[in-house]
Parts: structure tokens; C-alpha cells; sequence
């Protein structure tokens, strides 16, 4: 799947809270333990960039037990095993197995590999229509009203990152952007070469200038842009439903 479809996917499972219980690092099931040893595979429940190669979403098109086979707006398929310890929610409530039907669109994330088109499902989310709206504006804002991605270079007030989709973007910032690390409060100075960030502002001229820039610790366990996430067993701090933290 593209970057920024992955990115909104989890943006949207942060601002929805879809998962607020805490999620167990082990893998549901013995298939999914063994998508560990797989080549292309990602250790943990949410690895690599801020949880990219970590969600996928799609329509679903067959059932199996507990196998659901989906497919992603770009047609690739993936087959999606789910067990005792996958979080299965729809409107931000516990649901079934059974309860997650053909023709459904989820959103699902854990031991994503993308060789074998395979996901061993930490939790898996039933979107409705709005939900999935969303998450299409989402992407179709990507670069233009929020951006994310690692800091390649700083040069006085521009901040050149590499973005998920390996495009480089110059976030622009003035003495009108708030700076966060951590939900807390910080300064340009404490931003490096290195830090991985999201912002929202706007395109003005080109450019895209900040009104909000957080930067984020990637971390192996649940949490979408903006940091949040559980902390050893603690429950995730979902970000605002307006905007990408």
C-alpha cells in the first residue's frame, strides 16, 4: 500500500480511539507468531516509521473462522488471522469474529508481512462510511494541511524531512508554530537532524508553513503520529479527531 493511505489509517485509528484498551505485545496466534521469522515481516504489534508497514485497511471479501481475506484500494490482497487476543471493535465498542461480515471495511495492524501479504492482527476495526471518509481526506490532505515524515536537514527556520512516501517536503516555520515533544511544550532548538515529526499548517506559496510541529518517538507498540500510544500496559492518549498531532 502507499504511505500516506497507511499514515491515515493510523491517524484515524488514534483519533477514533477505535483501540482504548491496552494492547498485548504477543501476537494473537501461533500463525502469527511465526509471521516473526518471515522475511519482510515487522517485529511487534506497530514497528517501523511511526507504525507505517504496520495497518492495513480494506474491504473484506471472504471469511474463514477466523481468517478474513481483504482487499486494499490498490487491489492487493492480504489474508488476516485473528485470535483469542486480537482487539475486534466497531463504533469504539468490543465486538465478535463473527460479527465482522463480507463487504465490511477494517482497518487492521500488528505483524504485517508484506511479502506474503499477510497480517497477524493485534486488533482489527469495522469502519463506518464517515469513518472511512475521513480517512480518504486524510489522504487526499497529505502534504497540503498536515505532513510527516524525518528530519534530513535544518536550515534557520526550514526543516527539510524525508516523508514516508520518500518524498522530501521544507516544513517552514515562524514565530506563529507551536513545537511539542511528548504533549509537551518544547522549542526549535530542541527539534534535530534525525527526529521524526508530524505538523499541520498550510501550503502558502509553495511551501508548507507550520502552525503545529510534534516530534515523535517510533516505537514498537500502538500509537499513530503525536506519540500516543500504551506504555507497558497503559492505556493509549488518543490525539485530537480534528487534526494529526
Amino acid at each position: 500500500m502507499k504511505a500516506a493511505p497507511r499514515l491515515a489509517s493510523l491517524l484515524l485509528l488514534g483519533s477514533l480511539a477505535l483501540a482504548p484498551v491496552s494492547v498485548p505485545a504477543q501476537q494473537p496466534d501461533a500463525q502469527a507468531n511465526q509471521q516473526h521469522d518471515r522475511p519482510g515481516g515487522q517485529h511487534g504489534t506497530m514497528g517501523g516509521f511511526m507504525g507505517m508497514n504496520s495497518a492495513v485497511h480494506g474491504t473484506v471479501t471472504a471469511i474463514a473462522g477466523g481468517e478474513f481475506t481483504i482487499k486494499t484500494e490498490d487491489g492487493t490482497t492480504y489474508k488476516i488471522a485473528t485470535g483469542p487476543n486480537t482487539h475486534i471493535m466497531k463504533d469504539r465498542q468490543p465486538i465478535k469474529a463473527t460479527d465482522v461480515h463480507a463487504g465490511d471495511v477494517v482497518m487492521t495492524g500488528g505483524d504485517v508481512d508484506e511479502k506474503a501479504h499477510t497480517v497477524g492482527a493485534v486488533f482489527l476495526a469495522v469502519l463506518d462510511a464517515d469513518q472511512v471518509a475521513r480517512m480518504k481526506q486524510m489522504q487526499a490532505d497529505f502534504g497540503k494541511t498536515w505532513t510527516a515524515g524525518k528530519i534530513t536537514a535544518i536550515n534557520d527556520l526550514n526543516l527539510t524531512i524525508e516523508r514516508p512516501d520518500k518524498k522530501t517536503q521544507t516544513i517552514a516555520v515562524d514565530e506563529n508554530t507551536s513545537f511539542q515533544k511528548h504533549r509537551e511544550s518544547i522549542t526549535l532548538a530542541d527539534i534535530k537532524v534525525g527526529d521524526t515529526v508530524t505538523s499541520r499548517g498550510a501550503l502558502k506559496n509553495g511551501s508548507f508553513v507550520a502552525t503545529q510541529l510534534s516530534v515523535v518517538e517510533p516505537r514498537n507498540r500502538p500509537g499513530g503520529p503525536g506519540g500516543a500510544g500504551p506504555n507497558n500496559g497503559s492505556t493509549a492518549a488518543a490525539p485530537s479527531s480534528q487534526q494529526p498531532q
